[in-house]
């Protein structure tokens, strides 16, 4: 059955979006090792969530490659403006030294590294026009096949990349020159996906229930591969495993009814400034030696300074949200 005409605002998308916001701080807030790897294998749905919100959204209807630019154009322009203030906090700090122009302006389109899903946004953005002719015009079946290919290019591949679980099958891949970002194309697409279909709810609880394996194989595997360090294979965003737990996630938000609320909304419009600034408030308090808990275990440590920076970074952003110009920043 065909989804009803969009609208602009969604209390449950943007429910979904604060919930997802907190487990990219909790990711950040997580470490290398002992109890804070099982948080991290825990949060890490939390990116590929923002991906199919937008797609949800994006896709909804025909996107003109001048809108496609625009929104290009601001996000790039956000991200520099932010790399400026971390490359001024580094230098002040003395966590960085100066090394010349060349060395600046290569940190400010490269890093902070968390600030690659901007660039993941751009790309997604530029096939957005071809997008949007395919889903406007794809068949249910179609669009079910094409989700079912990114799904295993991008899944499945990715599992049997990193752990070189079939060295024939990986060889004939490379040979066919396979991209492996098309896991990331398989979230944007299940937005639209979401947004033009309505699922019965026999397949919606099998993707739960899936959702919920996929989470504890990437807790398992991530327990089991991270004994001598971090290993992160398990943890990669487009594991099969990670793939699964977003989108069980994301449809289990999506289907409650939640009435509209505006403190919501501009709490959800602020996510932004939380997946911006909240690397900062964790910078700070690890460059002045208070980060790392005195007397709580870390598996209660590393929710509770999570809690702390999700808190403080979306206040924050909604402040600033209300100041001109500078809310662009941050909403």
């Amino acid at each position: 059955m065909a989804a009803q005409s969009p609208v602009r605002r969604s209390a449950p998308a943007d429910a979904a979006r604060l919930a997802a916001a907190f487990f990219v701080v909790l990711i950040h807030s997580s470490g290398t090792e002992g109890a804070g790897i099982l948080w991290n294998a825990l949060s890490r749905f939390g990116v590929p969530v923002f991906v199919i919100l937008s797609g949800y959204f994006t896709l909804d209807r025909p996107r003109g490659a001048r809108e496609l630019l625009r929104r290009s154009a601001r996000l790039l322009a956000i991200m520099l403006c932010w790399s400026v203030i971390y490359y001024a906090w580094l230098l002040a700090s003395g966590t960085r030294e100066w090394e010349g122009a060349r060395v600046m302006l290569r940190y400010f389109v490269t890093e902070p590294v968390h600030m690659w899903y901007i660039y993941t946004t751009v790309f997604l953005y530029a096939l957005t026009p071809l997008l949007g002719v395919f889903c406007g015009h794809a068949s249910r079946r179609q669009y079910e096949y094409a989700l079912l290919l990114c799904f295993g290019l991008g899944g499945v591949y990715e599992l049997l990349h990193a752990y070189a679980l079939s060295p024939t099958l990986m060889l004939i891949a490379e040979n066919a020159h396979i991209l492996r970002g098309a896991g990331f194309l398989f979230f944007y697409l299940l937005g639209g996906y979401f947004r033009r279909y309505e699922l019965s709810r026999r397949a919606a609880l099998a993707l739960y229930i899936l959702a919920a394996l996929g989470l504890a194989c990437t807790m398992a595997g991530a327990a089991a591969t991270s004994r001598g360090g971090l290993d992160e294979r398990f943890l990669s965003y487009t594991t099969p495993f990670v793939m699964l737990t977003a989108a069980g996630f994301t449809l289990f938000c999506l289907r409650r009814r939640l009435p509209p609320s505006a403190r919501l909304s501009a709490a959800a419009r602020c996510t932004l400034g939380v997946y911006l600034l909240h690397p900062m408030l964790i910078l700070i308090p690890q460059h002045l030696g208070i980060w790392e808990p005195a007397v709580l275990p870390l598996w209660l440590a590393v929710p509770l300074r999570a809690l702390g920076v999700y808190a403080v970074t979306l206040a924050i952003s909604l402040l600033l949200s209300r100041v001109p110009a500078v809310g662009r920043l941050v909403a």
